[in-house]
This record gives C-alpha cells, structure tokens and sequence, in this order.
C-alpha cells in the first residue's frame, strides 16, 4: 500500500488530477460491459424468449383472476356440498358408486367416459367447492372413445 502512494505522490499534479478520472472511466466501461451490454444483446437477440414470457405472465394473470374468483365465494355449508355432489353423480353414468365420509368423499368409477369426467370434475370443484386429493385411474379406449376406471377420493369444505 505504502508503494502506491508513493508512486502516486511521485506523479505530477496534472497525473494526480486525471489518474481517479481516468480509472472512473474504466470501472464505467466495465459496469456497462459486465452488467448492461449482456441484458441489452439478449433483449435484442430473444424475442421469442421475451414473447414466452409474456405468454407466462398472461397465464399468470389468468391463473389469479380465477384464485381471486374462488376466493370471493362464499363459502359452502359441508350438507350442500354434499347434496350437490349427489345430485350431480348421475352425470356419470350408472357405474358409478359414491360414498361419503366426514369431509371425504369416494367415488368408484367403472367405465365413465372421460368428457362426463371432465365436465363431472369441474362441476364439483366451483359447485360444491370439492377439492380431488387422490385418483387412481386406469384409462379403457372403446371405439377411440376415453372410459375411466378406478377411485377418486375428494375433500369437502368444513361443516
């Protein structure tokens, strides 16, 4: 340390004025070489990247508007949960077997096509505000149509 400030105070007072200027200068340059000229060549070098970022955050977005959604309903009494999820069962078809517990139910499907599934899973998520929390299914393809077999177990909102 002491042979730099030596140095330094050997140097002329022009030298001594320009010296900090001149290693600002290049701590700048390497700033905006390190820290800037990357974020700039790939901004310019990824749109498409930039556009699947949009497209994620557009998803998001969508993905909260529906959370904030089912968060603002109110909330169901567990006796209507059920009533709705029994009333529903017949959208299944007649293979299909449900039992309810205290916040549980469980459904024994046989051959249920996989549209009325769907459509069956949808209704029972914002209608009776079920949440499915184990499957077990095994796919059947009949006549290039989807069957499902197998046990789904749901949870139900608290009474």
């Amino acid at each position: 340390m002491t042979n730099l400030s030596e140095r330094f105070s050997a140097l002329g007072p022009r030298e001594r004025r320009w010296l900090p200027v001149g290693a600002g200068v290049l701590l700048l340059a390497l700033l905006i070489g390190v820290g800037v000229l990357p974020a700039v060549h790939s901004l310019r070098t990824n749109p498409q990247e930039q556009q699947q970022a949009d497209a994620q955050l557009q998803t998001l977005r969508l993905l909260q508007v529906r959370a904030q959604d089912l968060q603002a309903r109110p909330q169901l009494d567990q006796t209507v949960a059920i009533g709705k999820l029994q009333s529903s069962v017949s959208l299944l078809g007649g293979n299909t077997v449900i039992s309810m517990g205290d916040q549980r139910v469980n459904l024994v499907l046989r051959s249920t096509p996989a549209k009325a599934m769907a459509e069956w899973l949808a209704r029972a998520r914002t209608e009776a505000n079920a949440v499915p929390t184990e499957a077990r299914w095994v796919r059947e393809t009949q006549d290039d149509e989807a069957f499902w077999s197998g046990t789904l177990v749901m949870t139900l909102p608290p009474r």
